[in-house]
């Protein structure tokens, strides 16, 4: 397991070699001791690592954007929005002028027109073929026609469908109740125009671009680890992200991939993580740094000796451990305290590695030391 504490930077070697200068005796009566048992605890090694700070940037989470272009050429005749509009699914976005468009609504318009007459004609030909008035060779000819426009017909429907014109609309079309050569451009996604490129007038192909639309809510955040590095990183992982030139506030993230390919010339290779951005607070493209849980530097590690922080009082401002002696006694000795980590302290000097010191139960000697 291993325990993160980026402020340990120092390389100072460890020392055992500790003060065990002995102060006052205290002695707890035999009933007391019965009544509250008390539990000891001796100084032990904890090894702590300094985090490896990677630099990153803020991207879109291409799972949740969308690239909004015309699926014929044209020309722009009205644009419904701007960049930093929020819009919802099926939000119309602009107008495209289209002469493709209103020539494959027309064929369609015909092939339904001929579809509906030779459809006629075919269930005749069945009728006649069945009381044998017509040839089987006639009969066929009518089904192959009717065959040949229903094909024509799906065609079409299939062109418009594929220009972008809802069911609705088609099935408008068919019923008179529609006809444009305007092809409406609608949001694919929910979320908020970050890119528009779309101009009044503008004439368009089906190779461009017009709109970027992203649901900001959820971003990336992607990082550059050294191959050397990548062992330690795991999918899931926490991470946690600052903002450059913004330290106070930090966002918890999660790795969400592993590149699988090493930059040949960078040595690295490119992690994911995946932040929630409800409050809109990230933007793509900016740069951050962020810590990787797990990914620390073996090169700056360190050793250092700690006790429960249970076992630590602080009496006249002073750090002080109870330690049981042999003889059944107990002593307050004053030691030099550092940092507390996750439960425990750090103990520089002051007790021997071989101490047993009082950890439950050692508000009674804080109590009797004090009377």
């Amino acid at each position: 397991m291993y325990f993160l504490y980026a402020k340990f930077k120092g390389k100072k070697k460890l020392d055992l070699s500790l003060n065990t200068e002995s102060s006052q005796k205290i002695i707890l009566p035999q009933d007391v001791l019965k009544k509250f048992p008390l539990s000891y605890v001796r100084i032990k090694e904890r090894g702590i690592y300094e985090e490896i700070i990677l630099p990153g940037v803020v991207s879109y989470d291409l799972e949740n954007m969308a690239k909004v272009g015309s699926r014929v050429s044209g020309r722009v005749d009205e644009v419904y929005v701007k960049e930093g509009d929020y819009v919802t699914k099926g939000s119309s976005l602009a107008s495209i002028s289209s002469v493709e468009l209103s020539r494959v609504e027309a064929n369609f318009l015909k092939a339904k027109a001929r579809l509906d007459a030779v459809k006629l004609q075919a269930e005749r030909a069945k009728e006649l073929f069945e009381k044998k008035i017509i040839s089987a060779k006639e009969y066929e000819l009518a089904m192959m026609e009717y065959k040949t426009v229903k094909t024509e017909l799906d065609t079409n429907q299939l062109a418009l469908e594929t220009f972008g014109l809802s069911k609705k609309e088609i099935q408008e079309l068919e019923a008179g109740k529609f006809f444009s050569r305007n092809l409406m451009l609608r949001s694919p996604i929910k979320g908020t125009v970050t890119d528009r490129k779309a101009i009044l007038g503008q004439s368009v192909s089906i190779k461009e671009n017009l709109f970027t639309v992203a649901n900001l809510t959820k971003l990336w955040i992607l990082l550059d680890v050294y191959e050397k590095d990548l062992h330690s990183v795991r999918i899931g992982a926490e991470a946690f992200v600052h903002a450059l030139g913004n330290r106070d506030e930090e966002f918890k993230a999660r790795v969400a991939y592993v590149g699988d390919v090493i930059d040949s010339a960078k040595k690295t290779a490119e992690i994911r993580l995946e932040v929630s951005n409800k409050e809109n607070r990230l933007r793509p493209g900016q740069s951050v740094s962020a810590k990787v849980q797990g990914l620390i530097s073996e090169s700056k590690s360190r050793k250092i000796l700690v006790v429960p922080a249970s076992a630590l009082h602080k009496i006249e401002n002073k750090p002080i451990l109870f330690i049981a002696n042999m003889d059944g006694s107990f002593e307050a000795r004053e030691v030099v305290a550092g940092d507390f980590i996750d439960g425990d302290v750090e103990i520089k000097s002051g007790v021997s590695v071989d101490a047993n010191i009082v950890n439950e139960g050692s508000f009674l000697l804080k109590s009797e030391y004090l009377k």
